[in-house]
């Protein structure tokens, strides 16, 4: 009875268990479907809000969820605009598309356009990369991250990057693409703009799409748009701060020779060449038989054996015969390098109404570099406002104004190369210390540092635009806008007297340059936008431009000051020699344009455009050029539709484009008077028999004129097509080119035979570049929480030179047989002999025919087989052109933390290994320098199997010559960016009165992947250049 009681009790209080958590939970049925069709919206993430319990919907747009009572769940789906709503137990929820993505517009010159009706190739750069950069120069943010578009950089302060957009655009004129900011076009780089001032970036890569802008356009476009006030109840404030460690890791940096190997592989050189090792190392300030010192081993070939000898100063432990260097053991790199800091600051203030809008910003960047004493600082200001007159008239401005000082030096070779063995200082502890006996001379790195701290380049720049609209009637706008980019530069750069054995300057100098460069663009254009029988949609836009540039430069050279002191060293001080130099030169631009887009019910989409510009860098008869472009496209997924394909979109485009970029007097001959003390080239003559004094003088002739050169042309063809798939999760572009380039505008090398004044510009060779664009991305939110974005992109180009004029092909590489044309081989490929290994005997070296060959040193091929190593054996051993390159950005985010990386690399580039001259040889340039740790593991007779070449301490084999030895495979994939991140919840930041807050860590180069069979540490700098730097950021971002 009493377990019947004790069950009857246990069952009643399950029962009023599970009536307390059902009246504590609540289970919500609901469906999920579109506003504009009212069609079930598959996929769509339902979260209770606050937590990671959630769901996603069926394939009838349906979910189940059991929530907590009074609880607030959110749905959300990629494209539409997220619901939050209070938990029912059924719910027919409706999502609105999100207009912003869906009618998204971007700007494409002179006008602006929805991107789901772009037609040509046009590339909207994310600017998410841009908000946390710590870079000096916006573009280098974007490394690998548009395809087609290649940025490459280095390590300095200045950080400004090289932009390449679809390959190789031209030989001699500039390559280098046009920046339309605001409407200003602009050449120059852009680190002194200040990068949170950027609301949007285009990338017109096709002619199409860039032909608008004629003449400038043929290395393609990218258009920048600053921000503007947004409509707000009250003034807008945001902040952020960027602080940024830069170092140096071992992925960048040569490995160099201390004392005891430098010492060692010098030793190894001298018995390889049959020589005396101590009395040779004399000559560099060693003692190798030195009482006491630092010990080294070394294989003697003589003997069969290993040798031991100690290492000291060859003067009492002192390197040089006046005892001020003592014998050390110097890391150069370590010496001229620090941790470098950057600092980044940006204020801006925003208010718009329907009246006005307005925004100013503030900017300061400071960067000193890893480099001691280099270092870049930057102040911009920007005020932009708008003012709505009255319903039909809007006037507008967006000026910006800054101010750069850096001070940079490139000491980097001369530390991988200065002996180890000098000390940075003398005895005195303050004089520069510099090389001794046969050393080159080479200066002391840390001196040229030094005093080079107070050289800083200071510039300012204004640049901007005031413009007025006039809309009379709907659709239609007259704009009249006039752009204004100046720049003024000044340096005093001097040359300190210095006294360091061997190398010495007795002469105090300064060289003062100012430059005054003016850009002026006004342009007037008429849109009209218009519809016609409901369907058929028509944009007509015409134009016209004139720009001018004008450019003044100054430079005074003075030599002999009493006082070295930065505020005494100006030329009025100078007692010695005074020259100086100036020139004023510009050009003039005058074009008119037009523009036809018609859209025939978003199915059919079309444009025709023509633009003739007028140059007055050709001559009469040759200054104006016509650049037309036409683009078709089809938005396919308005045929099939289908519930998995939102949009679907395939296009053409042909467009032609030019380029002028040359020098404003290439058309003219020039000539110059010369009073120099050369017979060959003085001018100066004894016309009056004076026998001495002043003699008056004539002219020598510097260039050729060519009255006949004429515009450098670019006519592309472009296939592609756009795609947003399953609810606009996954989208993606393809797209693949032809560009020919023709009438190249080229200054080939200089012909003896032409006689005085043989330097020319010319139109000549005709260049082909064809390639394929991919880009692809995934975005979701996953039902627990987790929201995930990849995107990815893969490019590739090939070159291809298909006409070079007879008189030129000389001035390119060739080999006897074949010049560029007839090799098939892209611009920038070089020729060499092929190495096939080493001589291991002395038979080998006899039978090879190779003049002046050596046991252990390069064997080169012998291609003709005629017995004889000659230039006839010369092949293509270069190729510049990767296989192809991508970019992978992994963005993830969950609840108010975000993670993002992004990757970036080539495939099987060749690079040409200039840094193995140091690395692997004793004696191709200077015998005495330092050298890269690799060559201890040089060849020897003990040690045949490597494939080093044997040291030696002459190079009379002439190893330094172009041969396949230097060139490695550059392929590599960079961890470019990590960054972690943290929202801090809008609850806790009204408290404050803030609107957000975010704060970040983030980390630069932090990994490199290189192929195994490359020797140099970073494959992006095979050279002597700044090495590319690793980094971690710290940043704060903050709205009011």
């Amino acid at each position: 009875m009493k377990s019947k009681k004790r069950a009857f009790f246990f069952t009643l209080l399950l029962l009023m268990v599970c009536v307390v958590v059902q009246a504590q939970s609540l289970q919500v049925e609901g469906t999920v479907v579109s506003k504009s069709d009212g069609e079930p919206i598959i996929g769509a993430t339902v979260l209770e809000s606050g937590t990671t319990n959630g769901t996603i919907t069926d394939l009838d747009g349906k979910f189940l969820l059991t929530v907590k009572q009074n609880a607030e769940i959110t749905i959300s789906y990629v494209g539409f605009k997220s619901q939050t709503l209070k938990a029912q137990g059924v719910l027919q929820v409706v999502l609105e598309e999100d207009a912003e993505i869906l009618q998204e517009v971007v700007v494409t010159g002179y006008t602006t356009q929805r991107k789901a009706d772009l037609t040509g190739s046009v590339a909207v750069v994310s600017m998410d990369a841009l908000k946390t950069t710590a870079d000096s120069d916006p573009m280098r943010a974007l490394q690998g991250k548009v395809a087609g578009m290649t940025i490459t950089g280095n390590g300095s302060p200045s950080g400004t990057a090289t932009v390449r957009i679809r390959g190789i655009g031209s030989f001699n004129s500039s390559q280098d693409p046009l920046y339309v900011i605001d409407g200003v076009p602009t050449t120059m780089s852009l680190n002194s703009l200040n990068t949170n001032d950027i609301e949007s970036m285009q990338v017109l890569k096709d002619a199409a799409s860039a032909s608008i802008y004629g003449s400038r356009a043929s290395n393609g476009v990218i258009i920048i748009t600053t921000k503007k006030g947004k409509k707000a109840d009250k003034v807008k404030v945001d902040f952020s701060a960027n602080l940024t460690a830069q170092f140096y890791t071992s992925q960048s940096l040569m490995n160099v020779c201390n004392s005891s190997e430098y010492a060692t592989a010098m030793a190894q050189a001298a018995l390889n060449d049959g020589l005396d090792p101590v009395l040779y190392a004399s000559n560099y300030g060693l003692n190798l038989n030195a009482e006491s010192g630092t010990p080294i081993t070394v294989w003697n070939p003589s003997l069969g054996q290993y040798v031991n000898y100690t290492v000291n100063g060859l003067y009492d432990g002192y390197i040089n015969s006046k005892k001020t260097m003592r014998y050390s053991d110097t890391d150069w790199l370590d010496e001229i390098s620090r941790t470098g800091f950057s600092q980044n600051y940006d204020l801006s203030l925003s208010h718009a109404n329907d009246k006005h809008s307005t925004m100013f910003s503030l900017g300061y960047k400071k960067n000193n570099g890893i480099l001691k004493y280099t270092d870049f600082e930057n102040i911009s200001a920007r005020m932009n406002s708008s003012y709505n007159v009255n319903k039909y008239v809007t006037v507008g401005e967006n000026f910006t104004v800054t101010y750069s000082s850096q001070a940079d030096c490139a000491p980097m070779e001369n530390a991988l190369k200065m002996a180890p063995i000098v000390p940075v200082y003398e005895e005195d502890g303050t004089t520069f210390s510099g090389p001794v006996g046969g050393m080159s001379d080479r200066q002391n790195p840390l001196r040229e540092l030094y005093h080079n701290k107070d050289n800083h380049l200071n510039y300012w720049r204004l640049f901007g635009n005031g413009y007025v609209d006039i809309k009379p009637f709907d659709g239609f706008v007259f704009r009249s806008n006039f752009g204004l980019d100046f720049y003024n530069s000044f340096i005093n750069a001097m040359t300190h007297t210095f006294h360091s054995d061997i190398v010495n300057n007795d002469i105090a100098k300064t060289t003062l340059s100012n430059k005054n460069e003016v850009n002026w663009t006004w342009s007037n254009t008429i849109n009209y936008n218009f519809k016609l029988a409901e369907r058929h949609d028509i944009g007509i836009l015409a134009g016209a431009e004139l720009s001018k540039q004008s450019s003044i430069d100054f430079s005074a050279y003075s030599e002999g000051y009493a006082l070295e002191d930065v505020d005494y060293m100006w030329p009025n001080a100078a007692t010695g020699v005074m020259k100086n130099t100036g020139a004023k030169v510009g050009y003039r631009l005058a074009s008119f344009f037009g523009k036809i887009d018609y859209n025939f019910d978003d199915l059919i989409l079309a444009s025709f455009t023509i633009r003739q510009d007028g140059s007055s860098r050709f001559g009469k008869g040759h200054r104006w050029g016509t650049f037309p472009a036409a683009t078709l496209g089809v938005r396919v997924s308005k045929w099939l539709q289908k519930d998995w394909l939102n949009d679907w979109k395939v296009r053409l485009s042909w467009g032609q484009t030019g380029n002028q970029a040359i020098d404003n007097n290439a058309q003219f001959g020039l000539y110059v008077v010369d009073y120099g003390l050369d017979r060959v080239t003085s001018t100066a003559y004894d016309l009056f028999l004076q026998g001495s004094g002043t003699f008056p003088s004539g002219y020598r002739a510097t260039q050729l004129a060519n009255p006949n050169l004429k515009w450098e042309s670019a006519t592309q063809y472009n296939i592609g097509t756009d795609f947003t798939l399953l609810n606009s999760s996954l989208y993606g572009t393809i797209d693949a080119y032809i560009k020919d380039v023709d009438d190249m505008l080229i200054s080939p090398a200089y012909l003896g035979v032409i006689g005085e004044g043989g330097a020319s510009w010319l139109n000549g060779p005709s260049l082909r570049n064809w390639g394929m664009e991919f880009s692809l991305g995934y975005r979701k939110n996953l039902a627990c929480g987790l929201g995930l974005d990849v995107n990815a992109n893969v490019d590739f180009f090939r070159n291809k030179v298909t006409y070079l004029p007879s008189t030129t092909t000389g001035s390119y590489a060739h080999t006897s047989k074949e010049n560029l044309v007839e090799s098939g081989m892209p611009y920038g490929s070089s020729v060499g002999y092929v190495v096939e290994g080493l001589f291991q005997n002395q038979a080998e070296v006899d039978a090879s025919g190779q003049a002046n060959a050596r046991v252990g040193g390069l064997k080169y091929a012998d291609l003709d087989g005629n017995g004889i190593i000659t230039s006839d054996d010369q092949d293509w051993i270069y190729n510049p052109v990767p296989a192809f390159s991508y970019g992978l950005n992994v963005a993830l985010n969950y609840k108010n933390f975000d993670l993002s990386m992004f990757w970036q690399g080539v495939c099987d580039q060749d690079v040409y290994n200039n840094q193995k001259a140091q690395t692997d040889f004793w004696s191709i340039t200077d015998a005495g320098s330092n050298k890269g740790n690799r060559l201890l593991n040089a060849w020897n007779t003990n040690n045949t199997s490597s494939t080093i070449p044997a040291l030696t301490t002459n190079n009379t084999a002439d190893e330094g010559r172009a041969s396949s030895y230097y060139v490695e495979n550059g392929s590599y994939l960079k961890l470019r960016t990590l960054q972690l991140g943290y929202t801090i919840p809008s609850s806790f930041l009204s408290k404050f009165k803030m609107s957000n807050a975010r704060v970040y860590v983030s980390g630069q180069n932090l990994l490199t992947v290189k192929s195994k069979s490359l020797t140099c540490p970073d494959p992006e700098n095979p050279n002597w250049n700044y090495p590319l730097a690793t980094s971690v950021s710290f940043g704060l971002q903050i709205g009011f």
